[in-house]
C-alpha cells in the first residue's frame, strides 16, 4: 500500500521507517517539502519515500496517517477534508489535557467523510516500529467506528510487530489517549523503553 503521512516530526519518520520495512510506500506531506532538513530527514527515516504537499500526500495515499501536532490536527484535517473522504484516517495524536472528547472525535468532527481510526498513540516512538520491549511484544489499541478502516489500521500495526487490541469504537479514543497520558508519566521515572501488555487477550 502507499501510505500518506502528514507531518515529518519523530512519529511520521518512525512508522514510515516501519512501514518501509513491511514493504509499504510511503508518502510524506509537508508544508516545507523543498526544505532541504525536511528532504534529508525523510531520506534518514525511509529511503524510498517521497516527499510532496499535504494535499498531494493526502490525495496520493491510500490510507493517510495525520502525524502532527495534536492540536493542530484538527484543523489539518479540516484543510485536507475533500482529500481524506473515503479513506482510513490513522490518528496518532494526543493532548496532553483532559478533555470531554479525543483529538480523534474532533478530527472525524473536522473531515466527516474521513475513516478516523485511533491507534498508534499509547508507545514512544523508541518502540512504535520495533515494539518488542523485554522479549515481550506490546499491544496496540486501534478504535473506530468503521471496520474497515479498523481493519486496515490493525494490518498495519501487525506488519510493525504488535499484539493488536480491538477497543471498540471511536469513543474508546479518549481513553486511548488518556492511557498515552499515562505512558508519559510513567516514562519520566521508568525510561521510554516501555509498553502496554493486554494480557488473556
Amino acid at each position: 500500500m502507499e501510505i500518506g503521512i502528514i507531518g515529518t516530526g519523530s512519529v511520521g519518520e518512525t512508522l514510515a521507517r516501519g512501514f518501509g520495512v513491511a514493504g509499504h510506500d510511503v508518502v510524506f506531506g509537508s508544508r516545507t517539502p523543498e526544505d532541504d532538513t525536511v528532504t534529508d530527514s525523510v531520506a534518514d527515516s525511509n529511503t524510498s519515500a517521497r516527499v510532496t504537499t499535504p494535499k498531494t500526500a493526502a490525495g496520493d495515499g491510500e490510507i493517510v496517517v495525520l502525524a502532527v501536532p495534536g492540536g493542530a490536527a484538527p484543523d489539518v484535517a479540516a484543510d485536507l477534508a475533500d482529500e481524506l473522504a473515503g479513506k482510513a484516517l490513522i490518528d496518532p495524536t494526543n493532548s496532553m489535557e483532559r478533555t470531554s472528547d479525543a483529538v480523534a472525535e474532533r478530527i472525524a468532527a473536522a473531515a466527516p467523510d474521513a475513516r478516523v481510526v485511533k491507534a498508534f498513540n499509547t508507545i514512544g516512538t523508541d518502540s512504535m516500529a520495533d515494539p518488542e520491549i523485554a522479549s515481550e511484544r506490546a499491544s496496540m489499541f486501534v478504535a473506530s467506528d468503521d471496520p474497515d478502516a479498523k481493519a486496515v489500521a490493525t494490518a498495519l500495526a501487525s506488519d510493525l510487530g504488535f499484539g493488536v487490541i480491538d477497543a471498540g469504537g471511536l469513543d474508546a479514543a479518549v481513553m486511548l489517549e488518556d492511557l498515552a497520558r499515562l505512558w508519559i508519566h510513567l516514562s519520566r521515572s521508568h525510561g521510554r523503553d516501555i509498553g502496554f501488555r493486554l494480557l488473556g487477550a
